[in-house]
């Protein structure tokens, strides 16, 4: 794994210098501590972090061709490169280095930026550099498992794998995009191609640009297509697509393992490992003790029946210290709480391995979130009631029903009645939101309202959305929504911070449009999600582990914002006048933090956001560390 960054000086104005882009590297050091590269052609500038996995002594970027007519800086993997390197050799193609990016240098040559970028398996960011025609290319993988950002200004055109390159080359920090503060509030991340800044992008998955002569061209490669399928599913033919994508993320030439937490997709991964590999298995399970957070014990059941030599690890966490280093490498107020444990899981597997194969993506593609089923389950039944029941009846009535802890829980039925009022698009939202749209804009200063709905921000996705089956469509929206912008982001950042490439075989492409096309029933079965998923790993996954409640990944920061971050939340409500109060109305955060640590109200994702916006604030400006 690695990290890219670069430039392109406007047409007609002063070239982009090279001790820039040195720095704008530099920033990326974290995801590329083996070797650092910069090349310079004319007004473009190419800059590389190496983290050394494949081709260690031939690897380094940029990658050429024999003729160096085209230049290369990658980030990733690219799992099918052996099968594409043979039919580049039969085409007359002369490779000059083991690397699996230079796939990419030749593939573009020979079929072109699209027909290359269709042909590639794998998680990738890159730029390509074509040296003859003067066109820079990015693009991201299918799923944007890899993260890739960019600007354009009156100096040039900027991009790179972490938006702090980009800031680097900026005089001061950048305007914050309101309707980037909307979604971080209501859904604890950023959209994609939107970011907290108003003029940074964030490349979407699936999709490439092209700068020629300063200006953009924008395209897609790649579209994830739900299309149910009606014949019975078989289980084993199910577990076949597991392990032949788990053996296609194998290829390292550093030490390679897996998480283990004990739970259903981890256990899925670390098995079909077992059964592809020639060698032993090397897995890591971290217990975070202080939150009850250990599934140590399950993992142990795991591994010793299946001979893995488990790596055990108990992780203490400091979370005042740790808030500001976690801000400094997700660059936004990223609110999902669940970026904690991540950081100290990935901060102990680095111990151990140097790769990590992940069981992210089995909820994605097998309907895994409880959230899923209920929205499935208010869909049928907002299809069946006439619209103007809906409009004028249930939608008032959910809008006007009282809301609280004080409410007993049989009668909190306010937000079903309101969704069943709305359309699918916006039950599907308010069921994804930490903070309901309402209150995270009272929550935010007049001045940085943004002036469309949060809707607005999704619309586009769900335009593109080709079924009308519930299921599939909630599917498709967490793909394009809440798997690339909060679950990859958060273990992309998790694990660079402590130089570790994770791999996720159950986001391989293949992997991913089999799911897709496997029947409804298949997946949710009589209110069960994962059905097929885990009738394929009956006899071979202890059932134990198959039968188990699914346990959230989260530590217990109700706990901590009443205990040892009570201080700095005194000291951020002591300054009315501080840089949270830019952006949020002093009063309304006043009181919901005065209703949380009084126990009055359960208002935690509020004052979460609070602290994760306040370390945005102070620390996610792009320094060099230590």
């Amino acid at each position: 794994m690695c990290g890219i960054a670069g430039f392109a000086s406007a047409p007609g104005g002063p070239a982009l210098d090279r001790a820039l882009l040195e720095n704008m590297t530099a920033l990326l050091e974290h995801r590329g501590p083996d070797a650092q590269d910069v090349f310079v052609d004319g007004p473009f500038g190419l800059g590389h972090r190496r983290l050394a996995i494949i081709d260690l002594a031939g690897g380094r970027n940029p990658l050429y061709d024999s003729e160096e007519r085209v230049a290369l800086v990658f980030n990733g993997e690219i799992y099918n490169h052996r099968e594409l390197r043979e039919e580049l050799e039969a085409a007359g193609c002369r490779p000059r280095s083991a690397s699996d990016g230079e796939v990419i240098v030749h593939g573009f040559l020979t079929w072109g930026l699209v027909g290359m970028l269709r042909k590639l398996r794998g998680m990738y960011a890159f730029a390509l550099l074509d040296r003859v025609k003067r066109e820079l290319h990015l693009a991201r993988d299918p799923l944007g498992i890899k993260p890739l950002f960019y600007m354009q200004n009156s100096e040039g055109f900027f991009f790179g794998s972490e938006m702090k390159a980009l800031l680097s080359a900026l005089p001061s920090r950048p305007r914050l995009s309101r309707r980037g503060l909307l979604e971080s509030v209501t859904l604890g991340f950023t959209l994609s191609p939107g970011t907290i800044y108003e003029d940074i992008h964030s490349l979407e998955r699936g999709a490439f640009l092209t700068l020629s002569d300063g200006r953009l061209r924008h395209g897609r490669h790649h579209e994830l297509i739900f299309e149910p399928g009606s014949e019975p599913s078989d289980p084993d033919a199910c577990w076949e697509q597991v392990t032949r994508s788990v053996a296609s993320h194998l290829m390292s030439e550093v030490p390679l393992g897996a998480f283990l937490s004990g739970g259903i997709d981890s256990s899925a991964v670390v098995t079909a490992m077992t059964e592809v590999s020639e060698g032993r298995i090397d897995a890591v399970s971290v217990g975070v003790t202080s939150s009850g957070l250990d599934e140590r014990p399950f993992a142990r059941e795991v591994a010793g029946g299946l001979g893995v030599r488990l790596h055990e690890e108990t992780a203490e966490s400091d979370i005042v210290d740790l808030v500001p280093r976690m801000a400094w490498h997700l660059e936004s107020p990223f609110a999902d709480t669940s970026a904690a444990p991540t950081w100290l899981v990935c901060e102990a597997a680095r111990r151990h391995v140097t790769v990590a194969l992940s069981g992210d993506g089995g909820d994605e593609n097998f309907a895994g979130y409880r959230r899923t089923k209920y929205d499935v389950l208010e869909e049928r039944v907002r299809s069946s009631l006439p619209a103007s029941l809906r409009r004028f009846g249930l939608g008032p009535l959910g809008r006007a029903w009282p809301r609280g802890r004080w409410v007993p829980r049989s009668l909190r039925a306010g937000t079903l009645l309101e969704n069943l009022g709305d359309d699918w698009l916006d039950g599907y939202l308010r069921s994804l939101s930490r903070i309901p749209e309402k209150r995270a804009r009272a929550l935010i200063r007049p001045e940085m309202q943004a002036d469309d709905p949060l809707r607005a921000s999704v619309e586009h996705h769900a335009a593109r959305v080709e079924t009308s089956d519930p299921l599939s469509r909630v599917q498709a929206m967490d793909f394009a929504t809440w798997l690339t912008d909060d679950i990859l982001v958060k273990v992309d950042r998790m694990s660079m911070a402590h130089s570790l490439e994770v791999r996720v075989p159950l986001l391989d492409t293949d992997f991913v449009e089999y799911a897709a096309g496997l029947p409804v029933e298949s997946k949710l079965h009589e209110g069960e999600g994962k059905y097929l998923f885990k009738q394929s790993l009956r006899g071979r996954v202890p059932s134990s582990v198959l039968d188990r409640p699914k346990q959230g990944f989260h530590l217990p920061v109700g706990d901590w914002l009443a205990g040892p971050l009570a201080p700095i939340l005194g000291e951020i409500l002591a300054d009315p006048s501080g840089p949270v109060f830019d952006l949020l109305d002093f009063k309304q955060a006043s009181r919901s933090v005065n209703e949380h640590l009084s126990g009055k109200v359960d208002r935690t994702a509020e004052v979460w956001f609070v602290v994760v916006l306040d370390a945005f604030q102070r620390h996610a400006f792009p320094t060099v560390t230590s």
